[in-house]
């Protein structure tokens, strides 16, 4: 592998060191007014492609460096001007100073060139990047993802992930228009790129600031996806189907209709090779957002009633087979009333086979625990999505959104447990379990925005409710066995859970005009979170029923909060500082007896501080507080036995905890060289926090409850820096994440305060000239430091190193081939031993049929069948290594047909006529 790369590379780099050569000119209108931001692009003559560009600067001034020698078409661009194109031949002879170029309005006849079809590579329009999507060449079965990682000041991560101008994408529309929620990663995955005219890229404002015009400082950072409008005009998207070796398949198909005012789009997949059908985001929608996936330890936890399969770019384990389809429903009425609807659909069968091994720490030494599980699991998830925007004038605005779902899971697993203590066995427990449950949920907001022309600028009014039940049938077939003493446990139960929950909330607020850029913003909301849970446990043999084990349980929580806000808002800079108290009360039931109440207040300040200093450099300063309260399972003071070797019990006495959170980002994007670095910190404290206390017996059983320690710290630090190499040819990545995190749980009644100290670095190169050969080559370095206070003997630093590498080459249109390499080195400290995972994947691919319509790929899994599903991680007082099985290797033939195609090849027609 490492032969393929250094071959790769010297060709690459001997190519880009050939004859190489520079322009420069100067942008002029007919007035002589410099043109400031206008692009200056080299175009390849056989396809117009982008090969090289420069944007001008004050001066007008731009320069165009490195360029291999040949034959090139200039063309420059700016807005309400007509592009001006001139034929190159580089070098020049005697001077690379192209003089002062003349461009004319738009609205002037053009002499020197007809264009057909025109796109242009870049042009900046005031604070939007505009992108011409035919100056990118992509294989014909590119998706929109494919071609984002083309554009200059974009990048794509190996999941996914977006940023621009060092900003994570938040929010991707088509033709100006939500697609499928709120994931952008289902626009990007999906949508071909054939059919996308334009890429724009800008900060999104907010609802209120484009109705006031009065700046706040939010905004999203948006990529909106502009059709071809040959498009617009037909059904389009493409059928396909792959059968493999060892029983492998997949299908998908995908069908898009969009019009002036209609959007359709249809998807479907279904497959065996352990590819979900959407991403993290969706997950987190169906199941109520990252809270729900959140321990008391603040790890996410993928498990419970909420194990469905997700794909956020981690090792998929197990042997999954998984389906899903959607469609996406957008109507316009008129321009700002828009409604939308959406449907997605996931479903999956997953067979797991898992080995634990956690080193547990006490007091006093530690003990090992390994665990076997066998597991199969069928879960169904359904949701529908809503949103009506409607700008009734304007100086009033409607919004509503919300969202429906179902969904149902299915399990059953054997497990396998032993305890070691000074390398005795001390436990051990065989468990049979089977699970299913079914939950349903419900949830809408809306708010209603009135500009007015008085000192009183705006009036908003908000609300929203959400609803949800949930159903679980458990039983479980234990059979214990403790050796010192000696003695056994034999438990055959089960429990049946009905949870319900009702959520709503409402608020209002003024922006009352103070100064020229004053403004003083009072507001007042109020809620309430009212939890239910009735419990049925027992012997599942005789069917009796334990009253003590089957509460009757509820949970309140209401508050009113009252803040007032003032806010200095200019173009450039918007600061908002905020004071407020929250009256909090906390409510809970048992079995209809006593309620056990706690009522408090809190002041919750918060600040923000946005300021654009310069064209691409911001500094924004963020500050909140606020106020989490414990829900009815973690209130819940009732022992759940289903595996005896680690009981749980909730706290009836649990009180709220109360966060506090500081963020700090510095973002500077050169629109000239394209460089960009986003550096970010943070720091939270979160007094009474809910953490873990453990009681661990002589006899290695574990009693686990909750209660609220004094505080918990967490810091971040992260600078993401990306720059084109010019000289080579290439993008430049470098990334480095710290993060420290402090905590406290109690270890038979002994503080522990575990402390996480972990340590990243990536570094990628690929190449921006990637007609031909496309490289992406890096790693990454994690180390992590986990201490202990109840055992410093104990503690550990160990590390893990991923190293990665893309390669594909496009001899011609009717040919793709591409090598995917992924090595990840676990070290030995901690866990005994060392493992290495390389992770080949390879593809070749042939177009045919007319336009390139027919698509047919042979591609091999895991080359050499070393795929291992290895997770390591550090946390309260244990270290826990997980090997689970994944899928292996695997030979797959596979077909697509696209449905339709633009008639009109990418790039621009020019059509230059001699003097």
């Amino acid at each position: 592998m490492k032969t393929i790369i250094l071959i790769v590379f010297t060709l690459t780099a001997a190519a880009m060191f050939a004859q190489q050569t520079h322009i420069e000119g100067h942008l002029f209108d007919e007035d002589g007014n410099p043109l400031v931001y206008a692009t200056a692009v080299l175009l390849y003559p056989t396809d117009s492609t982008m090969a090289y560009y420069g944007i001008t600067n004050a001066e007008g001034r731009f320069s165009i460096k490195k360029i291999r020698a040949g034959e090139y078409i200039l063309q420059t661009a700016y807005m309400g001007f007509q592009s001006l194109y001139k034929t190159l031949n580089l070098p020049l002879e005697n001077t690379n100073n192209l003089g002062a170029l003349i461009m004319k309005p738009s609205m002037v006849g053009l002499s020197e060139v007809q264009v057909s079809a025109e796109r242009i590579p870049l042009i900046i329009k005031k604070d939007t990047i505009e992108y011409g999507a035919g100056s990118y060449k992509v294989k014909p079965d590119a998706a929109a993802e494919d071609l984002l990682k083309k554009l200059p000041g974009v990048q794509v991560d190996r999941s996914g992930n977006i940023k621009a101008q060092g900003e994570n994408v938040q929010q991707v529309l088509v033709d100006g228009k939500e697609f499928f929620g709120s994931d952008p990663l289902v626009a990007t995955k999906n949508l071909p790129a054939d059919a996308i005219e334009k890429v724009q890229v800008y900060n999104k404002k907010s609802e209120e600031t484009e109705l006031t015009g009065i700046e706040d400082g939010s905004y999203a950072k948006t990529i909106n996806l502009i059709l071809k409008d040959g498009k617009k005009s037909a059904i389009f998207g493409d059928l396909s189907a792959g059968v493999g070796t060892n029983e492998r398949f997949q299908a998908g198909a995908k069908v898009y209709r969009f019009t002036k005012k209609h959007q359709f789009a249809a998807l479907g997949m279904l497959n065996n090779v352990n590819k979900y059908g959407f991403s993290f985001r969706d997950y987190l929608d169906f199941n109520g957002g990252i809270q729900s996936l959140m321990g008391g330890g603040g790890k996410i936890t993928i498990g419970g009633d909420n194990d469905f399969p997700i794909d956020f770019g981690q090792q998929i384990n197990g042997l999954v087979t998984s389906g899903a389809a959607g469609a996406n429903f957008t109507y316009e009425a008129r321009k700002n009333n828009r409604f939308n609807i959406s449907y997605l659909g996931n479903g999956a069968n997953k067979k797991l086979e898992q080995t634990t091994l956690t080193n547990n720490f006490l007091e006093s030494g530690s003990f090992l625990q390994e665990e076997d599980l066998q597991q199969n699991t069928n879960n169904r998830a359904h949701r529908m999505n809503f949103s009506w925007r409607n700008r009734i004038d304007s100086t009033q605005n409607l919004l509503m959104n919300g969202s429906a779902s179902y969904a149902t899971a299915l399990a059953n697993g054997i497990l396998f447990s032993k305890s070691y203590k000074n390398q005795l066995l001390t436990n051990q427990l065989n468990s049979l379990s089977n699970d299913d449950g079914n939950t349903s949920t419900a949830n809408a907001s809306a708010s209603y925005l009135k500009k007015m022309n008085s000192h009183w600028k705006l009036f908003k009014l908000n609300g929203d409710f959400a609803i949800k039940s949930g159903n679980t049938n458990k039983q479980w077939d234990n059979q214990t066995l403790f050796y010192q003493p000696k003695d056994s446990l034999s438990i055959n139960g089960f429990r049946k859970d009905n949870t319900d929950l009702l959520r709503y909330s409402v608020g209002s607020s003024l922006t009352l005009k103070i100064g020229r850029i004053l403004y003083l913003v009072p507001s007042l909301s109020a809620g309430s979170v009212n939890e239910t849970i009735n419990r049925n446990q027992g012997n599942a043999s005789t069917g009796h029923l334990i009253d003590s084990l089957s509460p009757d349980f509820s949970k309140q929580h209401s508050w009113m909060r009252g803040k007032a806000s003032i806010k200095r808002n200019t173009t450039k800079s918007q600061l908002s500082v905020t004071a407020g108290i929250e009256k909090a009360q906390l409510t809970s039931q048992l079995n209809k007896a006593g309620e056990v109440e706690n009522n408090k207040f809190y002041f919750i300040p918060s600040l923000s501080w946005h300021y654009e200093y310069s064209t691409g450099r911001q500094f924004n300063v963020s500050y909140n507080s606020s106020v989490n309260a414990p829900t009815a399972n973690q209130l819940l003071p009732i022992i759940s036995y289903t595996n005896p070797l680690q009981l749980y019990k909730g706290n009836n006495n649990l009180i709220p905890e109360y966060s506090h959170d500081l963020r700090l980002n510095w973002i500077f994007f050169d629109q000239f060289s394209f460089t960009s670095i986003f550096a970010s910190m943070s720091a939270s404290y979160t007094k009474d926090k809910i953490n873990w206390s453990r009681v661990i017996t002589p006899d290695l059983a574990q009693m686990l409850s909750l209660v609220n320690v004094e505080n918990d710290y967490r810091a971040d630090a992260s600078i993401d820096f990306s720059t084109p190499i010019r000289k080579l040819g290439v993008n430049f990545t470098a990334k480095f994440n710290e993060l420290w995190n402090q905590g406290i749980n109690f270890v038979n009644g002994d503080k522990n305060i575990n402390t996480n100290f972990t340590h990243t670095l990536t570094l990628s190169l690929n190449n921006r000239k990637n007609e031909i050969w496309n490289l992406n080559f890096g790693g990454t370095l994690q180390i992590t430091d986990a201490k202990y206070s109840i055992q410093h003997s104990l503690n550990k630093t160990y590390y893990n190193i991923l190293g990665f590498t893309d390669i594909s080459y496009t001899p011609n249109e009717n040919w793709y081939l591409s090598f995917t390499a992924d090595l990840s080195r676990y070290s030995e400290d901690s866990f005994g031993n060392a493992y290495s995972v390389p992770l080949l994947k390879a593809e070749i691919t042939r177009y045919f049929l007319k336009s390139k319509r027919g698509v047919i790929t042979l591609e091999v899994f895991d080359i050499l069948d070393k795929n291992k599903g290895i997770e390591r991680f550090s946390e309260m007082n244990y270290l826990r290594e997980q090997k689970s099985n994944t899928i292996g290797r695997y030979v797959m033939l596979s077909f697509k047909y696209r449905l339709n195609k633009f008639d009109k090849k990418s790039g621009i027609d020019v059509k230059m006529n001699k003097r």
